[in-house]
């Protein structure tokens, strides 16, 4: 469809809604353009598009205005949408073929450039709504959408070192997301922390924040985010230790909110 991203939105509605399963592939900045059309054309008809989301998060040098750090929260906030982040390639796959069947609104973020290949002997099968426990301790529980994934395996190592226990989730789902798995974290660590490559405006943490003030769990949550402003072009890496996003800025801010305790 080219740059017509609102026409090719409308018509994968169409195609759905005569009984076929399309998948609509564009960037996150350029899926913005057509919000109308998800929300009126596909979701409130709840037709089975799939919405294959590159270039989610920080793309580095191709500037501010192609950065994909607003996807999950203009997403959520369409009703009948569910919106999944693979960890890694073979996720990604595995979310696709889940996404087939699902027979909803559906979509998959996932970032630009080489995809991870890590952590390959982690593949529980995807369940609607339902997390995976990558590694699982105590003390701290970092929950991952994603990209972060890997940053969290990271963060991991560096607070071992300083003798924190951590529980490592890939939270694959976005909307809805797993409130069991926070209810079974709440119960044996002082702190949670969602991680996403997002803005924390209507984001993943501002759900997790407001599921544990709802059900008054006693955890602490520490939301690791984009700052809700645009973010300048330069490389992804350089841009995440600005941003505190990356493995070590994590790593410290949980070792400044222990301590806070």
């Amino acid at each position: 469809m080219g740059i017509a991203e609102q026409h090719a939105v409308t018509f994968a509605a169409g195609l759905a809604a005569g009984g076929m399963i399309p998948i609509v592939a564009i960037y996150s900045s350029f899926l913005q353009r057509a919000y109308d059309q998800i929300l009126h054309d596909v979701c409130i008809q709840n037709l089975p598009v799939i919405f294959a989301i590159d270039r989610a998060g920080l793309v580095g040098s191709d500037g501010e205005t192609h950065q994909g750090i607003f996807d999950l929260s203009y997403l959520s906030s369409v009703p009948g949408m569910h919106i999944m982040a693979p960890k890694n390639k073979w996720e990604l796959s595995d979310m696709l073929k889940f996404a087939v069947d699902a027979g909803v609104p559906i979509a998959i973020r996932y970032p630009r450039g080489q995809a991870y290949d890590g952590l390959k002997e982690y593949r529980a099968p995807i369940q609607m709504g339902v997390s995976e426990i990558i590694y699982e301790e105590k003390d701290v529980a970092l929950l991952a959408v994603g990209s972060m994934v890997k940053t969290a395996v990271e963060a991991r190592e560096i607070l071992k070192d300083k003798g924190i226990k951590v529980t490592v989730v890939n939270s694959r789902f976005v909307k809805p997301i797993d409130t069991d798995v926070i209810d079974k974290l709440s119960a044996k660590h002082s702190l949670i922390v969602p991680m996403e490559e997002n803005v924390a405006s209507g984001g993943y943490g501002e759900k997790v924040i407001e599921y544990v003030k709802e059900k008054g769990l006693s955890v602490k949550v520490l939301p690791i985010a984009i700052p809700d402003e645009y973010v300048e072009h330069g490389s992804v890496d350089l841009l995440k230790q600005e941003i505190g996003i990356d493995a070590a800025s994590v790593a410290e801010r949980v070792l400044a909110a222990i301590k806070r305790r």
